[in-house]
């Protein structure tokens, strides 16, 4: 069956069908060749961080996820997260999560601009081959880093790989910034070239995808 990805009520079924972390939704397989890889932090000195590992099964799902329900989360939080503990993300559409924040004076006419331009953003990709949306995803993650920044108070942030092996390097150098190569394997649960043959063949390999998997959905909360 081909999923509807690019529509809001699909989200709204699938978000309402998994009880589970946003970013996990799809995680009940494991990856495949088609997959795409991503990291994302939603922080607000209110609601703690939201510091997510995932994929997706696809780069159209991938965009989907991001327009219909990263967005969602990040910018409601965004707005009211910074004044009180967010438990429940209400089923509105972005640009309803926006024009609300704005009439009650929660965000400048700027801040409510770029949230409504990287959801338009995110829109002009459904037209593209997969190959071209990806290269433009990426750019969007770029500039949606600058502008995200924040400070103290709030911050979003987000990372798109293309493969297991791009995530697991990535999780080893950011890591090891700020903690030592033990420090990193106990993160883990194994040692650094255990970890790097796990994402090698986390696709060809159905026990090293169980492995991958686990450790994007157990092990990484602490991992930025």
């Amino acid at each position: 069956m081909r999923e509807n990805y690019h529509s809001f009520n699909y989200w709204v079924n699938v978000i309402n069908a998994n009880k589970t972390i946003r970013g996990h939704m799809f995680m009940k397989e494991l990856p495949t060749e088609e997959s795409i890889y991503f990291h994302t932090i939603i922080f607000g000195n209110k609601n703690g961080i939201n510091n997510t590992w995932g994929y997706c099964p696809n780069i159209r799902s991938l965009i989907g996820y991001l327009q219909y329900s990263f967005l969602q989360e990040a910018f409601y939080k965004w707005i009211y997260g910074k004044e009180k503990l967010i438990t429940k993300i209400p089923h509105l559409k972005v640009d309803k999560i926006v024009h609300e924040g704005e009439k009650l004076n929660k965000i400048s006419k700027e801040v409510s601009s770029n949230m409504k331009d990287a959801y338009e953003y995110l829109n002009g990709l459904w037209g593209l081959t997969a190959n071209k949306s990806e290269v433009e995803l990426r750019r969007f993650v770029v500039d949606f880093n600058k502008k995200w920044i924040g400070d103290e108070k709030g911050f979003l942030y987000m990372k798109v790989f293309k493969t297991p092996e791009e995530l697991g390097e990535f999780v080893i150098s950011s890591t090891l910034l700020t903690n030592t190569e033990q420090e990193l394997e106990n993160i883990v649960g194994m040692t650094i070239d255990e970890w790097r043959d796990v994402c090698k063949f986390a696709i060809s390999d159905c026990i090293k995808g169980a492995k991958f998997r686990t450790v994007l959905q157990k092990k990484l909360s602490g991992v930025y």
